[in-house]
Protein backbone atom coordinates (compact mmCIF):
# COMPACT_ATOMS: atom_id res chain seq x y z
CA UNK A 1 0.00 0.00 0.00
CA UNK A 2 2.80 2.42 0.90
CA UNK A 3 4.47 1.65 -2.41
CA UNK A 4 1.20 2.32 -4.29
CA UNK A 5 0.73 5.66 -2.53
CA UNK A 6 4.31 6.69 -3.28
CA UNK A 7 3.93 5.73 -6.95
CA UNK A 8 0.68 7.69 -7.21
CA UNK A 9 2.27 10.79 -5.72
CA UNK A 10 5.16 10.59 -8.15
CA UNK A 11 2.73 10.27 -11.07
CA UNK A 12 0.79 13.33 -9.91
CA UNK A 13 3.97 15.33 -9.48
CA UNK A 14 4.95 14.58 -13.07
CA UNK A 15 1.67 15.14 -14.85
CA UNK A 16 -0.25 17.73 -12.81
CA UNK A 17 0.37 21.37 -13.88
CA UNK A 18 2.47 23.56 -11.65
CA UNK A 19 0.67 26.78 -10.82
CA UNK A 20 2.35 30.12 -10.33
CA UNK A 21 5.89 28.75 -10.63
CA UNK A 22 8.34 31.46 -9.65
CA UNK A 23 10.92 32.61 -12.18
CA UNK A 24 14.35 33.98 -11.36
CA UNK A 25 14.58 36.73 -13.97
CA UNK A 26 13.29 37.90 -17.34
CA UNK A 27 15.19 39.12 -20.40
CA UNK A 28 13.46 40.65 -23.44
CA UNK A 29 10.10 39.22 -22.45
CA UNK A 30 11.32 35.65 -21.89
CA UNK A 31 11.31 34.25 -18.36
CA UNK A 32 14.06 32.06 -16.92
CA UNK A 33 15.00 29.91 -13.98
CA UNK A 34 18.51 28.67 -13.20
CA UNK A 35 19.26 25.07 -12.35
CA UNK A 36 20.03 24.07 -8.76
CA UNK A 37 23.75 24.73 -9.14
CA UNK A 38 23.38 27.86 -11.25
CA UNK A 39 25.18 26.29 -14.20
CA UNK A 40 22.59 27.18 -16.84
CA UNK A 41 19.24 28.84 -17.46
CA UNK A 42 16.00 27.26 -18.58
CA UNK A 43 13.00 28.97 -20.14
CA UNK A 44 10.02 28.85 -17.80
CA UNK A 45 6.43 30.03 -17.59
CA UNK A 46 5.66 33.58 -16.52
CA UNK A 47 4.52 32.34 -13.13
CA UNK A 48 2.73 34.66 -10.78
CA UNK A 49 2.62 37.37 -13.44
CA UNK A 50 -0.05 35.25 -15.09
CA UNK A 51 0.89 36.29 -18.62
CA UNK A 52 1.17 34.08 -21.68
CA UNK A 53 3.68 34.15 -24.51
CA UNK A 54 2.25 35.11 -27.90
CA UNK A 55 3.32 35.74 -31.48
CA UNK A 56 6.94 34.97 -32.37
CA UNK A 57 9.39 34.20 -29.57
CA UNK A 58 13.16 34.02 -30.06
CA UNK A 59 15.25 32.40 -27.36
CA UNK A 60 18.95 33.35 -27.22
CA UNK A 61 21.83 30.93 -26.66
CA UNK A 62 22.75 32.72 -23.43
CA UNK A 63 21.37 35.36 -21.08
CA UNK A 64 22.93 37.62 -18.47
CA UNK A 65 21.51 38.33 -15.01
CA UNK A 66 23.24 40.32 -12.28
CA UNK A 67 26.50 40.15 -14.18
CA UNK A 68 26.43 36.36 -14.64
CA UNK A 69 26.22 34.78 -18.09
CA UNK A 70 24.08 31.64 -18.31
CA UNK A 71 23.86 29.31 -21.31
CA UNK A 72 20.23 28.48 -22.13
CA UNK A 73 20.05 24.69 -22.23
CA UNK A 74 16.47 23.70 -21.50
CA UNK A 75 12.83 24.50 -22.21
CA UNK A 76 11.38 23.94 -18.76
CA UNK A 77 8.22 22.09 -17.81
CA UNK A 78 5.03 23.97 -18.79
CA UNK A 79 7.12 26.87 -20.15
CA UNK A 80 4.73 27.66 -23.02
CA UNK A 81 1.78 25.54 -21.88
CA UNK A 82 -1.60 26.87 -23.08
CA UNK A 83 -0.05 29.80 -24.96
CA UNK A 84 -2.74 29.60 -27.63
CA UNK A 85 -1.59 32.77 -29.44
CA UNK A 86 2.02 31.62 -29.77
CA UNK A 87 2.80 31.15 -33.47
CA UNK A 88 6.56 30.60 -33.69
CA UNK A 89 9.45 29.70 -31.39
CA UNK A 90 13.09 29.93 -32.44
CA UNK A 91 15.17 27.79 -30.10
CA UNK A 92 18.97 28.18 -29.97
CA UNK A 93 21.47 25.44 -30.77
CA UNK A 94 22.30 25.27 -27.05
CA UNK A 95 18.98 23.64 -26.07
CA UNK A 96 19.43 20.03 -24.92
CA UNK A 97 16.05 19.19 -23.42
CA UNK A 98 12.40 20.02 -24.07
CA UNK A 99 10.65 19.18 -20.82
CA UNK A 100 7.21 17.78 -20.05
CA UNK A 101 4.18 19.75 -21.26
CA UNK A 102 6.52 22.49 -22.53
CA UNK A 103 4.38 23.43 -25.56
CA UNK A 104 1.16 21.60 -24.73
CA UNK A 105 -1.97 23.14 -26.25
CA UNK A 106 -0.08 25.79 -28.22
CA UNK A 107 -2.81 25.51 -30.83
CA UNK A 108 -1.51 28.28 -33.12
CA UNK A 109 2.12 27.14 -33.05
CA UNK A 110 3.07 26.24 -36.62
CA UNK A 111 6.78 27.01 -36.82
CA UNK A 112 9.12 25.19 -34.47
CA UNK A 113 12.50 23.57 -35.08
CA UNK A 114 13.97 21.11 -32.60
CA UNK A 115 17.68 21.99 -32.24
CA UNK A 116 20.35 19.44 -33.16
CA UNK A 117 21.65 19.18 -29.57
CA UNK A 118 18.33 18.06 -28.04
CA UNK A 119 18.48 14.63 -26.41
CA UNK A 120 15.14 14.53 -24.56
CA UNK A 121 11.60 15.32 -25.71
CA UNK A 122 9.50 15.09 -22.56
CA UNK A 123 6.01 13.75 -21.82
CA UNK A 124 3.27 15.72 -23.63
CA UNK A 125 5.89 18.23 -24.79
CA UNK A 126 3.92 19.12 -27.96
CA UNK A 127 0.57 17.58 -27.04
CA UNK A 128 -2.43 19.21 -28.79
CA UNK A 129 -0.27 21.46 -30.97
CA UNK A 130 -2.87 21.28 -33.70
CA UNK A 131 -1.21 23.64 -36.20
CA UNK A 132 2.16 21.89 -36.52
CA UNK A 133 2.44 20.15 -39.89
CA UNK A 134 6.08 19.02 -39.84
CA UNK A 135 8.60 17.97 -37.20
CA UNK A 136 12.30 17.16 -37.47
CA UNK A 137 13.71 14.82 -34.84
CA UNK A 138 17.50 15.27 -34.87
CA UNK A 139 19.98 12.42 -34.58
CA UNK A 140 20.94 13.58 -31.08
CA UNK A 141 17.57 12.57 -29.55
CA UNK A 142 17.71 9.53 -27.27
CA UNK A 143 14.33 9.84 -25.51
CA UNK A 144 10.84 10.53 -26.92
CA UNK A 145 8.41 10.25 -24.03
CA UNK A 146 4.74 9.37 -23.69
CA UNK A 147 2.27 11.69 -25.46
CA UNK A 148 5.14 13.87 -26.75
CA UNK A 149 3.22 14.65 -29.96
CA UNK A 150 -0.21 13.36 -28.98
CA UNK A 151 -3.16 14.73 -30.96
CA UNK A 152 -1.08 16.93 -33.25
CA UNK A 153 -3.92 16.74 -35.75
CA UNK A 154 -2.25 18.63 -38.62
CA UNK A 155 1.05 16.76 -38.40
CA UNK A 156 1.65 15.05 -41.75
CA UNK A 157 5.43 14.64 -41.98
CA UNK A 158 7.99 13.62 -39.37
CA UNK A 159 11.66 13.54 -40.35
CA UNK A 160 13.54 11.31 -37.94
CA UNK A 161 17.32 11.45 -38.46
CA UNK A 162 18.17 8.56 -36.12
CA UNK A 163 19.55 5.64 -38.13
CA UNK A 164 18.84 2.97 -35.53
CA UNK A 165 15.44 3.21 -33.79
CA UNK A 166 16.63 0.84 -31.06
CA UNK A 167 18.91 3.66 -29.90
CA UNK A 168 15.83 5.71 -28.92
CA UNK A 169 13.91 5.30 -25.69
CA UNK A 170 10.64 5.66 -27.63
CA UNK A 171 7.25 5.49 -25.95
CA UNK A 172 4.70 3.84 -28.20
CA UNK A 173 2.06 6.48 -27.35
CA UNK A 174 4.21 9.42 -28.43
CA UNK A 175 2.29 10.10 -31.68
CA UNK A 176 -1.24 9.01 -30.82
CA UNK A 177 -4.33 10.64 -32.30
CA UNK A 178 -7.78 10.57 -30.74
CA UNK A 179 -9.18 9.80 -34.21
CA UNK A 180 -6.72 6.90 -34.61
CA UNK A 181 -6.48 7.86 -38.28
CA UNK A 182 -2.82 7.82 -39.31
CA UNK A 183 -3.22 7.25 -43.04
CA UNK A 184 -2.09 10.75 -44.04
CA UNK A 185 1.07 10.71 -41.95
CA UNK A 186 4.51 9.95 -43.35
CA UNK A 187 7.63 9.11 -41.34
CA UNK A 188 10.86 9.93 -43.18
CA UNK A 189 13.86 7.93 -41.95
CA UNK A 190 17.52 7.44 -42.92
CA UNK A 191 18.32 5.14 -45.84
CA UNK A 192 18.19 1.46 -45.00
CA UNK A 193 16.20 1.85 -41.76
CA UNK A 194 12.58 1.53 -42.93
CA UNK A 195 12.18 -2.07 -41.81
CA UNK A 196 13.83 -1.37 -38.46
CA UNK A 197 11.31 1.39 -37.75
CA UNK A 198 8.44 -0.88 -38.71
CA UNK A 199 9.72 -3.61 -36.41
CA UNK A 200 10.04 -1.02 -33.63
CA UNK A 201 6.31 -0.23 -33.95
CA UNK A 202 6.46 3.23 -35.49
CA UNK A 203 4.19 2.11 -38.34
CA UNK A 204 1.30 1.99 -35.87
CA UNK A 205 1.22 5.80 -36.01
CA UNK A 206 2.28 6.51 -39.61
CA UNK A 207 0.52 5.48 -42.78
CA UNK A 208 3.83 5.48 -44.61
CA UNK A 209 7.46 5.05 -43.64
CA UNK A 210 9.89 6.09 -46.37
CA UNK A 211 13.57 6.81 -46.82
CA UNK A 212 14.75 10.42 -46.87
Amino acid sequence: MKHLIKTSLLFLALFMPLSAMAYDFAVDGVYYMTDTWGDYAMVCEQGEDGGLYSGEVTIPESVTNDGTLYPVRKIGAYAFNNCTELTSVKMPASIKEISDHAFENCSALSNVTIPDAVTVIGPAAFKDCSSITQINIPASVTEVHIWAFENCTSLTDVYCHIADPSAIDFNSLAFTLESENYANRTLHVPAGSVNAYKEAGWNDYFGNIVEM
